[in-house]
């Protein structure tokens, strides 16, 4: 009978004793900080961001997220360390464009489960800030996504993960900004984005067409000064009939932004028209054709180019 009793005993002892080593080995592995770290990590790597926002204690994904090639390879834990409060450092590397870099992320003791099983969460949030700034335009393109400056609040910022990879850029019809890139790798840090928009060729078109428009109805007056554009003449003499006006170069137009940076001042220069009239003159009635050429230069304002609607008002 106590054979039997004291099999029992150590087949029990045997059995809680194995549930302890295993609660202790989920609680190492599965259950630890670096298991933690290493889950979210990887789930950025496999573009999981759901899962990622999940591990990162996040409501929802953000917005922006890294691209494949702003995305993380490889990443490995490779070192902790117990700091005050009972929280842990963990230090992690992976690949992120090229190079190996590396990432502090710090964890605390989340709620047990089932009082045994210990977890872990990010005591702070392994994300960054974007900051941006856009000269000439109210909107960027960062990692393929449009976003609205005045929809971002002041100063525009968005919250994004870290570590990650970041592009902005703009591109629309009438401008262009060439990209630049950051790579957030602190967690809590500001990473500004700026970029400064260009006119692009079909805005430069579309303004030399108004232009040439404008001075093709300014010839139309067939007067010796037409009204309200940058040339003219004045003869002494008796003008008879019509004054006949003949573009000889049209100006070139450029394009600046202007000190708002929302608009463009527009300056044309180089412009040569000539009039031909009939005269006749006062001090003996001769008749003689008249010609002179005319050199001119227009100055202007492109408003609306971020509302898709470029309108150019002349000074």
């Amino acid at each position: 009978m106590w054979a039997i009793t004291r099999r029992f005993g150590v087949i029990a002892l045997g059995v809680v004793s194995l549930w302890l080593v295993s609660v202790i080995a989920i609680n190492l592995s599965v259950g630890s900080p670096t298991r933690s770290v290493q889950t979210y990590l990887e789930a950025l790597e496999q573009g999981n961001f759901g899962l990622a926002a999940t591990k990162a204690g996040l409501s929802s994904v953000p917005s922006i997220v890294p691209e494949p090639s702003g995305s993380v390879s490889d990443p490995r834990v490779v070192g902790t360390r117990n700091i005050e409060g009972g929280n842990v450092m963990v230090l992690a590397e992976y690949e992120l464009r090229g190079e190996t870099t590396t990432t502090f992320f710090t964890l605390e003791p989340g709620e047990a489960v089932l009082w045994l099983f210990t977890t872990w969460k990010f005591s702070e949030s392994p994300t960054a800030t974007l900051s941006y700034q856009v000269l000439g335009d109210n909107r960027i393109d960062v990692n393929g996504s449009r976003l609205v400056l005045s929809a971002l609040g002041v100063p525009p910022t968005s919250t994004v993960f870290v570590p990650g990879g970041y592009e902005a850029s703009l591109t629309t019809a009438w401008v262009n900004a060439p990209s630049t890139e950051v790579s957030a790798v602190a967690t809590g840090e500001k990473y500004p984005l700026r970029i400064r928009v260009e006119a692009t060729s079909e805005l430069t078109d579309n303004v030399t067409a108004a232009v040439e428009s404008y001075l093709e109805d300014c010839l139309a007056q067939e007067v010796l000064q037409p009204v309200g554009c940058p040339f003219g003449v004045n003869i002494s003499d008796r003008v008879v009939g019509a004054p006949q006006w003949t573009v000889l170069d049209y100006p070139i137009v450029s394009l600046r932004l202007a000190a708002d940076r929302s608009s463009w001042n527009m300056l044309a220069v180089g412009g040569v028209v000539e009039a031909t009239v009939s005269v006749q003159s006062l001090f003996d009635g001769s008749l003689s054709e008249y010609d002179e050429t005319v050199s001119f230069l227009l100055e202007g304002v492109v408003r609306g180019t971020s509302e898709e609607e470029p309108v150019l008002n002349f000074y």
